[in-house]
């Protein structure tokens, strides 16, 4: 059975994939760290089962295509809008500056001057899959450095598309690099403009015509034609298969079947994607690593150091506070998805040799490693050493005549969605209240709706003196933070050492560290999400209220016991 190896290295790619991800999930990091280590250990450079390399990375392109497909298609131009001068600017600035200091420094290396080129290139981009996973595991997507970075991140996806274009071109170049350049821009350009018209009056009314049939299995296939087909006729006509899904995802975002199209590929793009990452790990030679470790030490170090450190002071420059500049920074440390179709371009092209390529990948495994650490401990032991007067804070929209008179009132830190319905219900009944935010979008907002609110940091001594901290009743920390939680209440109680706070915790060792800290109460939503749904469960079950409530009870001493 001549195909029966294609067979046994797909098993033992996909099952590298499973307990790679299984793993790295239940250590709280992202599957795709476990998939690349999966990788590793099926390759050839390790003990134990050997899969082939060419078997697995047909099916690795096609992850590619539909990696590029979805990118096209999800592209979110109302987040960049939303923070748009630090998101363009800001991003561009920083692909630029990371680029052009790894560049120097892979020349003190002794890097020839394409792989200097490339390697800068590679590790400027970020990893938008760690980045969201890591603000949702925090609850920080709507906070002002999770908008910037991802903000941040999106225009760096952005980047790749010129940079694919850009770089090969380049690199070929015999002379007269500049007109070779231009060349490749127009080109380019010329085939996107020509196939986004073509192609968005032909795919709506294709996809329009199988879905008049109501059935799924046709639109799968139809959707499937459009990938496929609009990727294969672009690459014909000389653009990269890469380049030619990202532009099929375009333009399938103009049609409003796009949330279909995506729904019906999502399993595919997953399952295809997982595989590309094996792929990648499979080029990842450990000894490689052992027998250079001065330059895999100095490709870590620029992307766990060096580009954290420009991001942080470029996000400063457009006026965001410290904290919020240091936490950006530490987000934007690692590399992922589309450094390593970057990489893999350069290195199926040659213009990266096998050592760089794999020491490359060694450098993105371990910051997609650290970088959870270092944004967890790292930001919060460096937050603490910055100065506590922050910048002048926006006029607030609170009198100084009213700030005076504040007596008995709560004071929220933080409004997203926790502290919005805490507003909302202090309002309907009456109770006087200031928010702090730092949010500068979420601050116009509650201004326009005429809420009492300062823009600035809660571990600012000026801020909470300005919302009246020494006569308020209560103090309510609605955001997810834990290492800012206990520096603000630390902060409050040496004032007013009487003041009743309630703070948001996200994991359940937080809980005593803020209780410590002399928090009066400590919420866990998930826990309280877990209580409902089991009061309710019980509640069907049969149990009596006191039989529930003794269930509840038992659980909320066993995460958070009282001192007696």
């Amino acid at each position: 059975m001549p195909e029966f190896p294609f067979f046994r290295d797909l098993v033992l790619a996909v099952g590298a994939a499973l307990v790679g991800g299984v793993i790295a999930q239940r250590l709280g990091q992202p599957p795709l760290l476990g998939y690349l280590l999966g990788g590793i250990l099926i390759g050839p450079y390790t003990p134990g089962p050997v899969s082939d390399i060419r078997h697995v990375s047909t099916l690795a392109d096609i992850g590619i295509v539909l990696l590029m497909f979805e990118l096209g298609v999800e592209f979110p131009v109302a987040r960049i809008r939303r923070v748009r001068s630090v998101a363009l600017g800001g991003g561009s600035a920083q692909v630029i500056l990371t680029g052009v200091l790894a560049i120097g420094i892979s020349r003190l290396l002794g890097l020839p001057l394409v792989q200097q080129v490339f390697f800068g290139a590679i590790v400027s981009l970020s990893s938008t899959v760690v980045i969201l996973k890591l603000l949702l595991d925090r609850g920080e997507m709507d906070t002002p450095h999770g908008e910037i970075s991802v903000g941040i991140a999106l225009v760096q996806d952005l980047s790749l598309v010129a940079m694919m274009v850009l770089l090969p071109a380049w690199a070929t170049a015999e002379e007269d690099v500049g007109w070779t350049l231009l060349l490749a821009l127009g080109k380019t350009i010329g085939l996107f403009l020509g196939a986004y018209f073509v192609a968005g009056l032909l795919l709506p009314a294709l996809f329009a015509a199988v879905a008049r049939l109501r059935s799924r299995e046709l639109f799968l296939l139809a959707v499937v034609l459009a990938v496929i087909g609009t990727t294969v006729a672009l690459s014909a006509l000389g653009l990269s298969t890469a380049l030619g899904a990202y532009l099929a995802g375009v333009v399938v975002s103009r049609s409003h079947y796009s949330r279909q199209v995506l729904a019906e590929l999502l399993p595919s793009r997953d399952l295809f994607a997982s595989l590309f990452f094996v792929s990648v790990g499979m080029l990842v030679d450990p000894l490689l690593l052992w027998r250079h470790p001065g330059t895999f030490f100095a490709v870590v170090a620029v992307i766990v150091l060096l580009k954290p450190a420009v991001s942080a002071l470029i996000v400063r420059a457009f006026g965001h506070s410290a904290s919020t500049a240091l936490l950006t920074g530490l987000l934007l440390g690692q590399v992922g998805e589309l450094s390593f179709v970057l990489a893999r371009l350069g290195a199926d092209r040659r213009f990266i040799g096998e050592e760089l390529y794999g020491l490359v990948l060694g450098g993105a495994l371990v910051s997609i490693l650290v970088n959870p650490v270092l944004l967890r401990y790292g930001g919060a032991l460096l937050a603490r050493g910055l100065p506590r007067v922050a910048p002048s804070p926006a006029p607030s929209d609170v009198p100084e005549a009213g700030r005076s008179h504040l007596a008995g009132h709560v004071i929220i830190c933080g409004c997203g969605r926790v502290g919005s319905e805490l507003v909302a219900q202090l309002r309907a009944a009456g109770f006087t209240y200031v928010v702090i935010e730092l949010n500068p979008i979420r601050i116009e907002e509650l201004r326009r709706d005429g809420e009492p609110c300062l823009f600035g940091d809660a571990n600012n001594l000026r801020i909470l003196k300005d919302a009246g901290v020494e006569r308020a009743k209560l103090l309510a920390i609605t955001h997810y933070n834990a290492a800012a939680s206990e520096l603000t209440i630390r902060t409050v109680l040496e004032i007013h050492p009487a003041l009743q706070v309630i703070a948001r915790a996200h994991y359940a060792g937080d809980v005593q560290r803020l209780r410590g800290a002399g928090a009066s109460e400590v919420v866990v939503p998930e826990f309280e999400a877990g209580m409902e749904f089991l009061r309710w469960t019980l509640g069907h079950l049969g149990l009596s209220l006191a039989e529930i409530e003794s269930v509840i009870g038992r659980r909320r001493t066993a995460l958070k016991p009282r001192e007696s």
